[in-house]
């Protein structure tokens, strides 16, 4: 299993989330260009939390099927 980081962060409408992941040696490349370019047409992204773990696809995968019914569309945007 290989490490990398699961990331939250928040954007410019209130509790509109994104739940994402990355490599640990891309983190700061990932943040500099969300929060730069945006996602999906969603701009203001700021990263509100991030951890790094084992097995980050997996965990990923788990957080976006917890919140599945709070997910906009087929992205990785929750409203919650």
């Amino acid at each position: 299993m290989s490490k990398g980081i699961i990331y939250v962060m928040t954007t410019a409408v209130p509790g509109l989330l994104k739940i994402g992941k990355t490599g640990s040696d891309q983190y700061k490349n990932r943040m500099y260009f969300l929060e730069s370019n945006g996602y999906q047409n969603v701009t203001v992204l700021k990263k509100a939390f991030a951890i790094e773990v084992e097995d980050y696809d997996g965990k990923e995968t788990l957080l976006h099927e917890i919140f599945e019914k709070s997910r906009v569309g087929d992205t990785e945007l929750f409203a919650l």
